[in-house]
């Protein structure tokens, strides 16, 4: 069967992953819709399980190395990316809130350091299993479907793109209050795809910012932890409260993908160098 699915195009193959994937989840919404009513928000838990064996068992199938095939793997070089994201991420995340706050656009409220703490790592437990998802599919499965039958400039452009209109698959009315977010979410997507391909294809870096961000996020949001003052509109802030709705925010991923192109430069022209003197 999969001699013959691997011969068809890239818009059948993904139709076929995600028919068998949604035939695999019915059951699961079919018996918490009607035995857990009050659980129906958690019904993605089962689907984010599924996906990640859909993927594993397809990698098999590709190259008979399960995750590995999309970059994802034990090595020291995959886990410090992962590490480097996390920092690179979040960090930046709140050195931009950071800055709002000092020019006055924002204000932090009082936390005590329980709830810093215990929020903190909720937030970086929920940021890992996000980004494990979400790029082994993107920046794993999809990107590596997509180059195989158009190449690699089309597939960054075309997974980045279904990367942004995937997060507003919800009702109408939350596309219109959240269409901001586009722009920040497609170049998102395109950063998240050189990150693999500064690494060597190790999907290690695109996890860690991803993670990373989210993290981020759901650190500060869920702590109610800044206020917005009002001083500056929110198309430079961000509509909602979210910076990838907002100019700054933007700018963020663009200085982000400037210096971590920048370093990756003087890293690989520091190693040759120094292969050049042995």
């Amino acid at each position: 069967m999969f001699p013959r699915l691997s011969a068809s195009p890239f818009p059948g193959r993904l139709l076929y992953f995600l028919g068998i994937l949604a035939l695999g989840w019915l059951p699961f919404v079919g018996v918490g819709w009607w035995l857990f009513p009050n659980g129906r928000d958690y019904l993605w838990l089962p689907l984010y399980g599924l996906l990640l064996g859909w993927i594993w068992l397809w990698g098999e199938w590709r190259g008979s190395r399960g995750f590995a095939t999309y970059g994802l793997d034990r090595s020291w070089a995959c886990r410090g990316g992962i590490l480097q994201g996390l920092v690179t991420g979040c960090g930046g995340l709140l050195l931009l809130f950071a800055l709002e706050g000092g020019l006055g656009w924002l204000t932090w409220r009082p936390v005590g350091w329980g709830s810093l703490l215990g929020f903190g790592l909720l937030g970086l437990l929920l940021g890992l299993a996000v980004a494990l998802v979400e790029e082994l599919f993107f920046r794993g499965w999809m990107l590596e479907e997509m180059t195989l039958d158009y190449g690699m400039a089309f597939a960054t452009w075309g997974s980045s793109l279904i990367f942004a209109i995937a997060h507003f698959l919800k009702p109408l009315p939350e596309i219109l209050a959240t269409w901001p977010q586009f722009p920040g979410l497609g170049l998102m997507g395109l950063l998240l795809v050189q990150a693999r391909r500064w690494t060597h294809n190790k999907l290690g870096l695109s996890l860690g910012l991803h993670a990373g961000w989210v993290w981020g996020m759901t650190w500060v949001n869920n702590l109610n932890w800044v206020d917005y003052t009002g001083r500056a509109p929110e198309w430079v802030t961000g509509v909602g409260g979210n910076p990838l709705a907002g100019v700054l925010g933007v700018l963020s991923l663009g200085i982000t993908f400037w210096v971590l192109d920048i370093s990756f430069k003087i890293s690989r022209s520091s190693a040759k160098s120094t292969d050049e003197s042995l």
